[in-house]
């Protein structure tokens, strides 16, 4: 799972084969990417982003930082594609009392329906403020959705590290594990609505006894088959698994990792793992693997594939200073062009890690090294704007003169291919969908797998249309006055 705070626990005949294999409009990669950092991060904006940034209905792009800003406990801030950043929100420092919102916003946060963004605090170290899921708007206005257990004697969920994933039923979802020391469990799943009514989906290892089936830990992927997928504790050789969970709580393993040292497997698994066109899934582990130019112990990590529940490894990383590949490897995205790209904590020329690209095919090759001033050791995974452009964040370096660099925000320039995404996960006919892209002003036609479907320009970024009847599952296409876009994963359409 994305690397956690201290208080964590040790967690989709033609333009169908187009989509599948390479987006049908894919332009050739630049032999260099162009990296522009965007923005040093300082106190006043927050610093350490531990959350990947988030497309926006407007275009711009949304983040957290899990430290610094006006009360301590980090910040909601906006950041335009020129990268100004602009604090939306502080949260609230460690002991600071009436002080409900939580502090240390960190994992996954999602663009709900209402154009409003979803995710979660951890609490401070010290236990003053409890862990919470929240919701905030553009204009900085947050809304405490639920907030967690704080007790340290709570049965209940304590706190959320990992952020939410939005379900095909306009849930959201995530997992939580116990106060420190405590054996009541391992982690908890659980579902919230957008309203803040949370259920307990799944208690995992009860009394830290895992079962083979025990369920997933980490950040959570909304599948193509309706499945919530993730990495956790158990599995056959008690070394952890790959799951797939109901909506309603009912875990079964993928895949049962074994112990790394005697198979290198890996160890580790970062969420939320990310799915391709085919139905198979791709992952990193931050440790173990097979590298054999790798200094620490317990391994620099690797890349692997899921076909079914047959495990490839895909690239092994190493740290070695000739080896240029970088180590502890973040979660992957893949982009429009099909191939998956990802960031590496350490390693690399200089230590701080790199971005990298890795094919369908296994090819890997490194498209960045971090230097320092220009920040270093990323700690979450790269996002994707529907311009094509890949955004990251890192927790450390800049050249903010402050004399406490604590990370940056940067992008990088590939000539990848634009396209369009969903809001919702899934819709049925008659639902109202928010689709998102750049130049949309003037679009002609949106089709549903070649169904057509009425729509409203609402802005250059935004597009709402309703799903027609009889529309099924496959690619959402817009015309725009340039060019046509569609989205880079079939669209579920629920009967």
């Amino acid at each position: 799972m994305q690397e956690q705070s201290n208080r964590s626990r040790n967690h989709r005949a033609g333009r169908q084969i187009c989509v599948a294999v390479f987006f049908c409009a894919a332009m050739a990669i630049a032999s260099q990417a162009q990296f522009t950092k965007l923005a040093d991060l300082t106190p006043t904006t927050g610093e350490f982003p531990r959350s990947p940034l988030v497309q926006g209905l407007d275009g711009n792009l949304y983040g957290t930082t899990s430290n610094y800003g006006a009360y301590g406990g980090g910040t909601f801030f906006q950041l335009t594609p020129s990268g100004t950043v602009t604090t939306l929100y502080n949260f609230c420092f460690n002991d600071n009392s009436g002080c409900p919102d939580g502090a240390e916003p960190s994992g996954v946060v999602v663009l709900g329906s209402d154009g409003s963004f979803y995710g979660t605090t951890i609490g401070s170290f010290t236990g003053g403020e409890d862990s919470t899921i929240y919701k905030i708007t553009t204009g900085g206005s947050l809304t405490t959705l639920h907030t967690f257990c704080g007790a340290p004697s709570c049965s209940g969920a304590f706190a959320s590290s990992d952020g939410l994933a939005l379900a095909w039923n306009g849930n959201f979802y995530g997992t939580s594990f116990p106060p420190d020391g405590s054996s009541a469990y391992d982690n908890l799943v659980y579902s919230v609505t957008p309203t803040g009514t949370a259920h307990t989906r799944l208690i995992v290892c009860p009394n830290q006894l895992c079962p083979t089936n025990a369920g997933p830990g980490g950040a959570l992927l909304q599948s193509s088959g309706g499945y919530l997928i993730g990495p956790g504790p158990g599995g056959v050789n008690n070394a952890g698994a790959i799951y797939r969970m109901t909506p309603l709580g009912s875990p079964s393993v993928i895949y049962s990792m074994c112990v790394d040292s005697s198979c290198h497997l890996g160890t580790g698994t970062t969420s939320p793992l990310v799915q391709n066109p085919a139905g198979n899934l791709l992952g990193t582990n931050r440790a173990g693997g097979a590298g054999p130019f790798c200094t620490v112990g317990g391994g620099c990590g690797n890349v692997f594939q899921l076909i079914g529940s047959a495990y490839t490894e895909m690239h092994s990383f190493c740290n070695w200073p000739s080896c240029v590949d970088g180590a502890q490897p973040n979660a992957l995205i893949r982009a429009s062009d099909g191939n998956f790209y990802g960031t590496t904590l350490s390693g690399g020329s200089k230590g701080a890690g790199v971005v990298f690209k890795i094919t369908p095919w296994h090819a890997y090759s490194v498209i960045h090294q971090f230097l320092g001033p220009e920040g270093g050791n990323p700690e979450t995974a790269l996002m994707q704007a529907t311009d094509g452009t890949l955004y990251g964040t890192t927790i450390s370096g800049g050249s903010h003169t402050g004399g406490n660099e604590q990370g940056t925000i940067f992008k990088i320039s590939l000539g990848l291919p634009p396209f369009i995404k969903t809001v919702q996960p899934a819709g049925k006919a008659g639902d109202t969908i928010l689709i998102l892209g750049n130049g949309l002003t003037g679009s002609t036609s949106v089709t549903f797998n070649d169904t057509s479907a009425s729509f409203t320009v609402v802005s250059d970024t935004e597009i709402s249309a309703t799903v027609p009847s009889g529309a099924t599952t496959g690619a959402i296409e817009v015309v725009t006055p340039s060019k046509t876009l569609l989205t880079l994963a079939a669209f579920p359409v629920l009967q």
